[in-house]
């Protein structure tokens, strides 16, 4: 029988990563046939792939950047929500496991009786106790397993509000037309590390989270 999965580390795909469609396509002229047999022996030049600027160079659109892996790593929020994920897991996943203990003892009880004597009721009584036991397990596991997919639902719901409330707040000041959420192993390449605000990204956030905890409850 499957276990309830054990807790894992928050996958965190948050929806503020957006699209950057760049390219650069390697576009020449045809040179020429080659030589015939025999021809000079002059090398070809050497094609050099032309690309086109960028757009938004020297305009005033402002673009920003945050690195979510440092995020993941650094935001308080999302450390204490992955600690309380793997512990209701644990919890969960040890009332599985007392639950299945008991079950098995019984089941050894009803194995070792004598039923020599058993009446047809009897044995059919015993029957459906055993079945009654596993249905009890695998209701305990589905439940167990509901309960972590909606807490982790949960959980990604209120760090993505709370990335979001927060950015928003921050670029009334930074007024930033986009802010990118960059990945490793993302399709987003950085080519100025001077639009990189991750650093004020985690200050920030952290500070808005310790000011929640502190403020009096409603």
């Amino acid at each position: 029988m499957a276990k309830i999965p054990t807790p894992l580390l928050i996958v965190w795909n948050i929806l503020l990563t957006a699209g950057l469609a760049w390219a650069l396509w390697p576009t020449s002229t045809d040179a020429g046939a080659p030589p015939e047999d025999g021809a000079t022996g002059q090398e070809e030049p050497a094609i050099v792939p032309s690309f086109t600027a960028d757009s938004l160079k020297n305009s005033v659109t402002r673009i920003a950047y945050f690195h979510m892996d440092s995020v993941k790593e650094r935001y308080e929020l999302i450390k204490e929500k992955d600690d309380s994920f793997k512990r209701e897991g644990k919890r969960l996943e040890t009332n599985l496991q007392g639950e299945l203990a008991r079950a098995q003892a019984r089941y050894e009880e009803l194995m070792k009786k004598d039923h020599t004597y058993s009446t047809q009721t009897e044995l059919k009584q015993d029957e459906a106790e055993l079945q009654g036991l596993m249905a009890r397990i695998q209701q305990l596991q589905a439940q167990g397993e509901e309960r972590l997919m909606r807490l982790e639902a949960e959980m990604l719901g209120e760090i993505t509000g709370e990335i979001q409330a927060f950015l928003e707040e921050y670029n009334k000041q930074a007024g930033f037309d986009y802010i990118y959420s960059i990945q490793s192993g993302g399709q987003i390449w950085v080519g100025d590390h001077a639009l990189n605000i991750t650093s004020d990204m985690v200050t920030g956030l952290n500070a808005r989270h310790r000011a929640a905890r502190k403020a009096p409850a409603k």
